[in-house]
């Protein structure tokens, strides 16, 4: 009975050990997964909110863009009138001048002069 008590407790620990080695893999494993996932996110972060404020001045830049084009366009427009409508550009001399015909009263609403 001796004999057999030590191979069934031998037994149980060969058992034991078999069931703890795989469950010891996996948990290892699992941390060399996490170690690695850790890593790369560090190394990446950086990059991200690098890239994500590249992308907000992208998008400060757009809207500055399409400002200027359409301040372009005004001035376009303008220069166009300038050069072709002679009724425009007697408007814009006289109230720039603060010129009048005679018999002409001019009213100023504001202190300033809407100049571009």
């Amino acid at each position: 009975m001796a004999g057999m008590h030590t191979r069934s407790a031998s037994a149980t620990r060969r058992r034991r050990q078999s069931e703890l080695l795989p469950a010891a893999t996996r948990v290892v494993v699992i941390l060399i997964a996490l170690c690695t996932l850790l890593t790369m996110a560090f190394a990446f972060y950086p990059e991200i909110v690098r890239l994500s404020d590249m992308r907000n001045d992208l998008e400060k830049q757009k809207s500055r863009l399409a400002d200027l084009r359409k301040s372009a366009a005004e001035r376009e427009e303008e220069v166009h009138l300038l050069q072709n409508d002679p009724a425009y550009l007697e408007i814009i001399a006289r109230d720039r001048l603060d010129l009048m015909k005679n018999g002409e009263t001019i009213f100023r609403l504001g202190s300033s002069h809407p100049h571009s």
